[in-house]
């Protein structure tokens, strides 16, 4: 039987500030990276055989501190780019198991215009609240 891992980014910078973050590239802030290792303690005995990822740097920094407490191998981005794929082929010493990782833009998080970057908290007052 396959799992599916869900996780979802630590705190970003951004976020860590109130900001609309959207696709602005920002990285994780002390406590997203403790998070992003803390979430790898709980899945270190997981087998994972694949791993899917935005491009957005907070969301691969996620994966990677995530892996870096995994015993199922070492996360290796599978690049898109001709060049970058036949230069990102490389072997390991015997028995070294590498963790397909790929990123992808659909994966981004929604793109918020002209929010991103605007504090959460000002939006309210400007627009108002938001309801679904």
């Amino acid at each position: 039987m396959s799992n599916l891992i869900l996780i979802r980014h630590g705190e970003s910078l951004w976020n860590k500030l109130n900001l609309f973050t959207g696709w602005v590239d920002v990285p994780l802030s002390e406590k997203g990276v403790e998070e992003a290792l803390n979430a790898g303690k709980l899945l270190k005995h997981w087998r994972i055989d694949v791993i899917f990822t935005s491009e957005l740097i907070r969301a691969i920094q996620t994966a990677m501190l995530v892996m870096s407490k995994n015993f199922s191998g070492i996360p290796k981005i599978e690049h898109e780019n001709w060049m970058m794929k036949e230069w990102g082929s490389i072997y390991g010493e015997d028995g070294e198991r590498y963790v397909p990782t790929y990123k992808s833009w659909h994966l981004n998080e929604r793109y918020y215009g002209q929010l991103q970057g605007v504090n959460k908290d000002k939006a309210k007052t400007i627009y108002g609240l938001f309801h679904k």
